[in-house]
């Protein structure tokens, strides 16, 4: 059976069958992505909308239909297992039943269980939970769809932003356990990794700076400590000015 696979954390990627797949039509590829990150089903007019906002529905809906083509000629099988899409009346969607790989998947179940656990970990928890944080945060290339966009102002993009703000917060809490759990068991190099990692995913989280600091700072580093503040400092500066700049702006 056709396994489809999906890398969402950074530039999309879209495997099919271990074949990188391109999209002659990039709305095609914008649809295939919403499908397998929603998940269920939706009725085409709502995805012609959502995907073509400024044209009549009856060309939004055919140029849907063109979509779907492509997307069918792509996720094709010469083993004529079941297609990837799944269509039933007026709605589509991605068959639960053909395999799909999503890297969201994967982060969503380390969240879990990280957020269940606000203290450290027991001995037993410890080796296999962190095992699982660091394959998540291994599959994290970037942000959520990073520079994938329509146009602005378009439904979808609007959508990814808020998929992307969510990821985020996700992703920012398995770096700080991680990173916990690292330097509370002195393992100073993978915290110190973690951290940078961290700070490379959002580089204004002062708790991920100010814990940095600590780490080279134990691991007699001061001269690293005293440049991650200035670097700390330099940003947290730069984006209150952008802020001030914005709003004198809007009462401008």
């Amino acid at each position: 059976m056709s396994l489809l696979r999906l890398n969402v954390l950074g530039p999309p990627e879209v495997l099919h069958n271990g074949s990188r797949l391109s999209f002659a039509l990039r709305k095609a590829q914008a649809l295939l992505l919403y499908l397998a990150i929603e998940g269920g089903l939706h009725p085409r007019s709502k995805l012609a909308a959502f995907l073509w906002p400024d044209s009549e529905p009856a060309d939004a809906r055919k140029t849907l239909r063109n979509a779907i083509t492509l997307l069918r000629s792509l996720l094709a099988d010469a083993s004529a297992a079941p297609s990837h899409l799944l269509a039933e009346q007026d709605l589509l969607g991605l068959n639960p039943q053909v395999p799909l790989e999503l890297d969201l998947e994967v982060v969503q179940q380390a969240y879990h269980q990280a957020q269940r656990l606000s203290t450290v970990p027991s001995e037993e928890q410890r080796a296999a939970l962190v095992a699982q944080v660091q394959h998540a945060l291994s599959l994290m290339r970037g942000p959520f769809l990073d520079g994938f966009w329509l146009r602005e102002e378009a439904p979808f993009d609007e959508w990814v932003q808020q998929q992307r703000q969510q990821w985020q917060v996700r992703l920012q809490l398995l770096f700080d356990r991680l990173s916990s759990w690292q330097e509370v068991a002195g393992e100073l190099e993978q915290a110190r990794a973690t951290l940078t990692r961290w700070l490379a995913l959002d580089p204004l989280s002062e708790d991920a700076s100010r814990r940095l600091m600590r780490v080279h700072l134990t691991l007699g580093d001061a001269t690293a400590a005293l440049q991650v503040y200035a670097t700390c400092r330099a940003r947290l500066a730069e984006e209150l000015q952008v802020k001030t700049l914005n709003g004198n702006r809007r009462t401008g």
